[in-house]
Parts: C-alpha cells; structure tokens; sequence
C-alpha cells in the first residue's frame, strides 16, 4: 500500500494548499485521487481571486458571462491585474458635449451609464443610448437611441426597465422595443411634477422608487400603471443641506443618503428613519451600500467604509498616495472584494478591499485628461464615460496560454 493510500484526504488539502496553480495542474495528472483533492483546492483558490467573482446576486445582475471553470477564474484575474485589456472606443459622434461643469460642483450629471446583463445604457444630455451585449458579453451592433425633450439627470434600472430622473422634476420609464428586426427605446409611462426641480438621485426596486433632488428624499410607487396611486410621491426626507447622493441596500428595504458631512439611513418597509449621523468629515460626493451592515463612500481621494453598526469608518483606500493630483469622480464595486474609481485625469484605479494598496490603473483618456465620469465593470468588462469619449470598453475576456513555457511562468504566479 503507497503513501497515497495511507494519508487522509485531509492532510493533501493542507499540502495542496501550499502549493502553486502550476503545481496543482501538475499534481491534477497523477491520480484519480490527486485528480479530485487538486480540482477541490484549485475551485477553493479560484473562488478568492479579485473581481472574478459572481458571489452577490447584485454583481450577477450584470455578468453576461459567467465564469464556470477555475481556469478561466484565474486567466481573467491575470489579465485584470498585470492591465492586459483589449479596447474598444465608442465615440461621441453627435452626442456632443458642450461646456461640461465640474461634477462636484453641480448635481446634475450630464452623463452617466449602467452595466446590465443584456446591455450597456448611458444618457447624454436629452438622449438615451444603449448597446446590446452578445453572448460573450461585448457589445454589438449600432447604437440604440431614445430622445427626449428634458435633459436626463439621473438613471436607474430594475426588471429590464430603465427609470430616469429629469431636469423639470419628472420621472420616466424607458425599454428596448424590437419591431421588424429594429431595436428602439420606447417611453412607457411618464410621472410629471415628482419635483419643483432636478431629480438629481434615483434608484428603484420592483415596489418602489426612491428618488432625491437638492434637499429632499420622495418615495413612490413603481408601477407603469395609469392610476392615480401610481402618481403618489411622499416625502420621506427634507433638510437645508444639499442631498449628495443615495443608495439602496441590498435586500432593497433601506435607503442610505448623504449631505453635507451626515449620513441618513431610512427603512423603506417601516417607514422610519433608522440613523441620522453627523460625520465630522468632507462631504461624500456618492454612496454604494456594500452589504447590508457596511457603506462605500467616496470623497475627492478616498474611499472610506462605514460599518453602520457603530457607526466608524472601518477601511479608507487613499488615491492621493499614488498621485497627489488624484480626484476621484466615480466608483464602483462587486460587493464584495474590488471597488473601481475613475479619476479627474483620464485613469481608472483598481482597489482590493482586503489590502490598502491599489492593486492596478487603468489609462483610459490620460492624453487629454478627461475626467472618468461614470465606471462600470463585471468579471469580464469593464465600461468608463469620459469627456473626451462618449464609451470606453476594457474586455478582459480569458486568453489561452498553450505553450507549456508560458503556462509555467502564469499559472505559478498564482498560491
């Protein structure tokens, strides 16, 4: 009887644990049982890597392409850390930008896009655009167009409907409606005079729809149903200070908003307000609700965690260590290891929340420095709107490394 046979199961976990990617495929080719000890400890190591992961159904929302294998698990890890991306750029065209303000400075957003599984939206001035993703989640065809005659302001998305804010204070719902082959975008229903002003925040789920404008927090009913209940907003949220943002957590039954150094959580289903804090801090220009007991902030060269159970800052990742003329304008997370912030200069920046280093950056316009103004990103894209260019497109899709050679000098990078 061999060494094999005598050792338990889970004495070769530990030491398979210890080893290397490379060494591990190795080990794979043994033995039936090294076969399947090796497989379990390469799904183990895979499942641990930055932004490959699908664990949060949030994050799943958005990933065409679902990673299955540990081996594309860890070739696209490799490609998002040592910056291997294939570009795509989508420019403006006639979607011209004139005269764009600072966006701290105001609280409308002259552009913004979201990242969903079957497609890419941003808005520009008064119009909607969406591209469709394919199967391996790059985008295809032209570009699909809806107009309208209000300026956006804001967008969310919930159900294959997209929900935006307006400069005159009114909501819309938006679709992609395909008649004879062509796609459009279609206007559903319209909720006028929500506000006296911009809808400068929104967000939605399946029941409500929970926007902001300058001071105040509405609720209503999300429902493309011509009643009157339907038209129904409440204020849930009134105050002198200017409304930075909002963010819904992820059970959908909290909204967290930020003003002028305080922080408001209010329970959507008890119709509460569960924590008015006053931070003695910069004002958060975006919130991400994270998970359901901590909150991703942004500030102009930070990005600071917020256990809300104590409340206290509990992580920070500092932009202005790696250039001191970093300002962050946008971000984004998994929910649960990678947070992605675009920058005033053209660059995006890759953060892994179990360290406090940036693990990578991204030049997107650094030539011209045009402002990151929204980043979106899944396990194997990633989309930034910048001034100078209308869509940015990073594919880090897997690649196939044959030659032994160059899978030795890969995969031992990897324990």
């Amino acid at each position: 009887m061999s060494l094999v046979d005598i050792l338990p199961n889970e004495i070769f976990l530990i030491i398979f644990d210890l080893c290397d990617v490379y060494t591990l495929l190795q080990l794979n080719r043994v033995c039936q049982k090294f076969y399947h000890l090796s497989n379990k400890t390469l799904n183990q190591k895979s499942n641990h890597l930055l932004v490959t992961n699908e664990v949060s159904e949030k994050f799943r929302e958005r990933c065409k392409p679902l990673l299955s294998s540990y081996n594309s698990k860890f070739i696209t890890y490799y490609n998002w850390k040592y910056e291997l991306p294939d570009m795509n750029y989508y420019h403006r065209d006639e979607f011209v930008i004139e005269s764009l303000e600072n966006m701290r400075s105001i609280k409308i957003k002259d552009m913004c896009l979201i990242m969903t599984e079957n497609a890419t939206w941003f808005y520009v001035k008064k119009k909607l655009a969406a591209f469709n993703r394919s199967e391996d989640g790059t985008l295809t065809g032209g570009r699909i167009i809806g107009l309208c005659n209000c300026q956006f302001s804001s967008i969310a998305y919930c159900n294959d409907i997209i929900i935006s804010g307006h400069v005159d204070g009114s909501i819309k719902h938006w679709k992609i409606e395909s008649r004879n082959n062509i796609n459009n975008i279609q206007q559903l229903k319209a909720h006028s005079n929500v506000y006296g002003e911009h809808v400068s925040n929104i967000e939605a789920t399946p029941q409500h729809i929970i926007s902001s404008s300058s001071n105040l927090i509405k609720i209503q009913k999300n429902s493309l149903e011509d009643d009157d209940f339907a038209e129904e907003n409440e204020t849930i949220y009134s105050v002198k200070k200017l409304i930075q943002s909002i963010s819904l957590d992820p059970t959908g039954t909290k909204v967290a908003a930020s003003a002028e150094k305080s922080l408001l959580i209010y329970d959507i289903t008890t119709n509460c307000k569960e924590m008015d804090e006053c931070i003695n801090d910069n004002t958060c220009s975006q919130l991400l609700w994270q998970d359901p007991h901590s909150i991703l902030m942004l500030y102009k060269q930070q990005v600071k965690k917020m256990d809300i159970r104590t409340p206290a800052f509990v992580r920070t990742w500092d932009a202005s260590v790696l250039d001191s003329n970093y300002e962050l304008y946008s971000f984004s997370s998994d929910y649960l290891y990678t947070i992605i912030t675009g920058t005033n200069i053209g660059t995006v920046l890759l953060w892994d929340q179990r360290y406090n280093d940036c693990v990578q950056t991204y030049d997107i316009d650094c030539i011209y420095k045009n402002p990151i103004y929204s980043v979106e990103f899944d396990s194997t894209h990633m989309y930034a709107a910048t001034r100078n260019e209308d869509l940015n497109e990073l594919l880090f899709k897997e690649r196939y490394y044959c030659d032994r050679a160059k899978r030795k000098k890969y995969f031992s990078k990897f324990v």
